[in-house]
């Protein structure tokens, strides 16, 4: 489980759902069994899902390895449309993951800047990838080698942006 300090991590957290970007870095790095033994069970929105920015492998790997969820109750579907009003920039996709990780007690992944404001602001739990790929570490299941080189597969294959210096911080947190 992650330590206190992983951000607005809460022991509350009942499972793991992933916004898109993150089913993106995990279908990079196919880390799925990792996931799967340190954070089931594991959920995607269903609106994730149902993007057409998606490509077929990423839906494929979503389908295999997440539970799809929907907005169900009264209540999730009333924080969708605050989401709307609060952050009129986050994708349906986006503020349904939020909706349904608030409602749900899910632990949310995601390296957005709008949704980790909407997490902190909602006292949603949630879990950035670079500290996830630390947990890895702290598991035992990669060496720090392995980590960074994975994070930098990220940054440089996928196209995933790090601030540099953040990047760097994170590298030396490593060797502490």
């Amino acid at each position: 489980m992650p330590s206190s300090d992983s951000g607005a991590w809460h022991a509350s957290a009942i499972g793991l759902i992933l916004d898109a970007t993150a089913l993106i870095d995990f279908c990079w790095l196919d880390e799925w069994e990792w996931l799967q033994q340190q954070y089931s069970p594991l959920f995607i929105a269903q609106e994730v899902l149902d993007s057409d920015r998606l490509e077929e492998a990423t839906r494929a790997a979503a389908t295999r390895y997440l539970e799809p969820l929907a907005l169900d109750t009264e209540e999730m579907f009333l924080s969708f449309m605050e989401f709307q009003l609060k952050a009129p920039l986050l994708s349906e996709a986006d503020r349904s993951t939020l909706a349904l990780a608030r409602h749900r007690f899910l632990l949310c992944v995601s390296d957005d800047s709008r949704m980790i404001t909407v997490c902190e602001e909602y006292g949603i739990s949630y879990i950035r990838m670079l500290r996830l790929l630390s947990q890895m570490v702290q598991t035992g299941h990669r060496s720090v080698e392995e980590v960074i080189v994975m994070a930098d597969t990220l940054v440089k294959d996928r196209g995933k942006w790090i601030a540099p210096a953040i990047l760097e911080n994170w590298k030396r947190s490593l060797t502490i």
